[in-house]
């Protein structure tokens, strides 16, 4: 399972993003948003393991396109790239709970406090603007560009909406029968209500309509997989991510 998920995790941002590669890293650019936490480096499985100097080289190319340097990789197909991240002088990588969930183990979650559907190519500058403030971005940055492009790619929008306007959202996009539910986002004022529960149960509902078989996400920490685990969620790995702090591009000293 998770060499099915790890080959998903290379093709899906492919859709979206402008592909590099240095030695035996893919490196992902998005082209629809500079948001820091959707371009990132992944090491390419089955390739022998990458150089510190292929590592620097991975930072200078993200720096080069004014974005900060990002890893996102499985820690159980790749644990010997913690150690060298650290040496490049990136932070040690944070783990996120890498949770599946199967038609057997599925308990979905609903709610009385929203209406959650598919958003519309209508809504994508609202909802858009709830998950950049959910991500601690500037809601009043949002373009819709990003949610346009996904819905434009056959991705699953989710929305609860209260009153008319968006207030938690996620999505998922399926390549094949594999497909990654993220980008859960909540406005803060309508946290621990149970909306991304509602939301995420309803991408799961729609992942199955398509006839996904692997349905996976990973968590952002203990807690938030209690959450999905409430769901039918169960780990099966750890997913790993690291970024450089916007004040810290350069590599450090002893790599120039």
């Amino acid at each position: 399972m998770l060499t099915q998920i790890d080959d998903y995790l290379d093709a899906a941002p492919a859709q979206a993003c402008d592909v590099e590669r240095i030695g035996p890293y893919l490196l992902y650019f998005r082209r629809d948003s500079d948001m820091p936490e959707i371009s990132y480096a992944r090491p390419v499985r089955g390739e022998r393991e990458g150089t510190l100097d292929e590592i620097a080289a991975v930072r200078a190319a993200f720096v080069a396109r004014g974005r900060r340097p990002r890893w996102e990789y499985l820690k159980e197909l790749n644990p010997e790239l913690a150690a060298q991240l650290i040496e490049a002088g990136f932070p040690a990588p944070t783990p996120r709970p890498l949770q599946v969930v199967t038609a057997e183990s599925f308990r979905p979650e609903i709610t009385n406090l929203a209406e959650v559907r598919p958003i519309t190519l209508a809504e994508v500058v609202p909802v858009e603007a709830v998950l950049t403030a959910a991500y601690g971005g500037n809601p009043a940055e949002a373009t819709g560009e990003m949610l346009r492009g996904m819905l434009e790619r056959g991705a699953c929008v989710i929305a609860a909406f209260v009153g008319g306007k968006p207030v938690a959202s996620g999505g998922h996009s399926p390549v094949g029968q594999v497909t990654e539910v993220a980008g859960i986002g909540t406005a803060s004022e309508w946290r621990r209500k149970g909306l991304a529960g509602a939301v995420t149960t309803a991408l799961v509902q729609d992942a199955f309509a398509r006839g996904c078989t692997c349905i996976f996400l990973s968590a952002a920490d203990e807690s938030v997989a209690g959450v999905y685990g409430r769901l039918g969620f169960k780990q099966v790995g750890i997913a790993l991510d690291s970024m450089l702090p916007p004040d810290n591009m350069l590599p450090p000293d002893n790599m120039v």
